[in-house]
């Protein structure tokens, strides 16, 4: 007996994807907005270097270089962001 396709449960990973539950353009908005202003100046400086002692302890310390790797990828989004989100806006025509 099988299950009708309408009736099944949307998969683990589209429930992530933050595209199912807003518009582009909304998404958009809401990166640039984070990059404007938490991930500016200061509170950009502090996470970047947060997450790069972060990457360094658990890397060292505890000897997980998966999520030392994850915190470094993160620290280049919140160093890089703005800069490559200013790059595409400019380049949109």
């Amino acid at each position: 007996m099988s299950v009708p396709a309408h009736s099944q449960e949307m998969p683990a990973i589209e429930k992530l994807n933050p595209l199912q539950h807003m518009r582009p353009e909304d998404y958009t908005a809401l990166w640039q907005k984070l990059f404007a202003t938490v991930l500016h100046g200061f509170w950009a400086r502090f996470f970047f270097y947060a997450l790069l002692c972060m990457a360094l302890y658990v890397g060292i310390r505890q000897r997980n270089p998966t999520l030392a790797g994850i915190c470094i990828v993160i620290a280049a989004i919140v160093a890089y962001g703005a800069g490559v989100m200013g790059l595409f806006h400019s380049l949109h025509w």
